[in-house]
């Protein structure tokens, strides 16, 4: 039998675990790991105050602890969940890769702020899988955390799909060297491409002749001039720029929102034609070969990104977890560890029900509907 609150197809020994992460050197008030486990999953998602929390495990005899002592175990637990929710992902992970199919792995990152906060605090890292609509990889760091391919673990044939934020060279390159491939949203500015030929890509030529709803593909040279401008010149990898010219009424949403955004970022500076022009078109960037992905494919490929937004609005919506109680970081990240770990037990006990056969009589229906009804 699975320990309490792991679901059966993860394995990790809670005890082992916590002692060697020091969540629990000494037992005084908390028998083993498996208490300590339900005390972070009461504060947690749970919803209680750490009072409440010690209150609940006093009259319920899980453990005699104050306030106090629970806020000092919790605050010491955070790299002992963090390993729970690491096997959770595992599991999932390993389910994954063994079909030996090419997988499709989308990147994106959420923020999450303290209370009283005015930016972010913490910023979640996650990698989403579409063929198993669940999460396998998950990383907490901290504002200074910034989001790159480099934090998900690729292997050989996998296509990474990522925003924006994502289109940084060196992050592509590592990428490709790994033997994946990535599809990547772009901007005029966001990289440094050249033509085929080694010129600097000319936007007013690639733009021009795009008709409304019209996709154009152009192959490309990715270069990072680094440093002092050292590696101007040397080309890194090849790829494929895709783009697609939106109709009138996106356009001019687009370009509201660029004006938006200049504005309250840079609003000491004069907005570059290029900007509000750029607004007008849609740009991909990606590795895969022409032969074998077509150019509307990686369009609908992209589109696909929607699904982790969603998944981040179930953590957000369903557990709460952008309602962060905590000001004391290490507190905080064991609040926050807690509901990955729900979340991830949720998102096991759903794809098994959604695998399990269908009921084939009567008695078995009933049975079936129980099962539902417990998970």
């Amino acid at each position: 039998m699975a320990p309490p609150g792991i679901a059966a197809g993860a394995f990790i020994d809670l005890d082992a675990t916590a002692r060697s992460s020091g969540a629990l050197l000494r037992r005084r008030g908390v028998g083993d790991a498996a208490t300590l486990l339900r005390l972070a999953l009461a504060y947690g998602p749970g919803g209680m105050s750490l009072r409440s929390a010690a209150a609940w495990a006093g009259l319920n005899d899980v453990a005699a602890i104050s306030d106090v002592a629970l806020l000092k175990r919790l605050c010491g637990s955070a790299d002992w969940l963090g390993e729970i929710a690491g096997a959770l992902l595992r599991n999932a992970s390993n389910a994954g890769s063994a079909t030996g199919a090419r997988r499709l792995r989308i990147a994106d990152g959420s923020s999450i702020s303290q209370p009283g906060s005015k930016g972010t605090d913490f910023r979640l890292h996650a990698t989403y899988e579409p063929a198993l609509t669940r999460f396998t990889h998950l990383e907490l760091t901290d504002a200074h955390g910034g989001e790159a391919f480099s934090r998900t673990h690729l292997q050989e044939g996998d296509v990474v799909v990522g925003d924006r934020a994502y289109a940084r060279a060196p992050s592509l390159e590592k990428v490709i060297s790994s033997g994946a491939d990535f599809i990547v949203r772009t901007g005029w500015t966001s990289l440094r491409l050249l033509t085929l030929d080694g010129a600097v890509l000319d936007w007013n030529a690639v733009y021009e002749p795009i008709q409304p709803g019209e996709v154009r593909e152009i192959d490309v040279l990715v270069e990072h001039s680094g440093k002092k401008l050292k590696g101007r010149g040397k080309p890194l990898f090849q790829a494929r720029l895709i783009v697609k010219r939106k109709d009138a009424q996106a356009t001019e949403k687009a370009v509201k929102a660029a004006k938006r955004g200049h504005q309250k970022r840079r609003y000491n500076q004069t907005m570059q034609p290029m900007t509000v022009t750029a607004a007008g078109f849609f740009m991909l960037l990606t590795s895969v070969l022409v032969r074998e992905m077509a150019a509307a494919d990686v369009l609908n490929t992209y589109r696909l990104r929607w699904q982790v937004e969603l998944a981040f609005k179930r953590l957000k919506s369903g557990l709460g977890i952008h309602k962060l109680p905590a000001k004391d970081s290490r507190l905080a990240r064991s609040w926050l560890m807690a509901h990955l770990i729900i979340a991830l037990i949720i998102d096991e006990a759903v794809n098994d029900v959604l695998e399990s056969p269908p009921c084939e009589d009567e008695t078995t229906f009933v049975r079936c509907d129980i099962l539902v009804e417990t998970v």
